[in-house]
């Protein structure tokens, strides 16, 4: 039962955050870093990444796991150590 909880809650709020939330992060970041342009594509790794991570927090968290919660965040933020790992390739590419 616990990871039914757990699907339902990281969908449920990976789904609300991405409707109230996606059109609104590069406006805070233009607005609060003026002289700093975000690349719409890491933009959208690094927002999908920590979505992902909160949504996965929330759903062990509504079913009481606190380590798997821990552990589970930890491995997400781990995971998005590729992003910049690919943009950096990606320039060489292109260059």
């Amino acid at each position: 039962m616990d990871f039914i909880i757990f699907g339902f809650m990281d969908n449920l709020v990976l789904i609300i955050g991405m409707y109230y939330s996606y059109a609104s992060v590069e406006f805070y970041l233009e607005k609060y870093f003026e002289n700093i342009k975000a690349n719409p594509l890491i933009l959208a790794c690094v927002s999908a990444g920590l979505g992902n991570t909160f949504s996965d927090g929330v759903g062990f968290l509504v079913t009481g796991n606190f380590m798997y919660m821990s552990l589970t965040m930890i491995g997400c933020l781990i995971g998005m150590i590729i992003i910049p790992i690919i943009h950096c390739s990606r320039k060489k590419q292109i260059v």
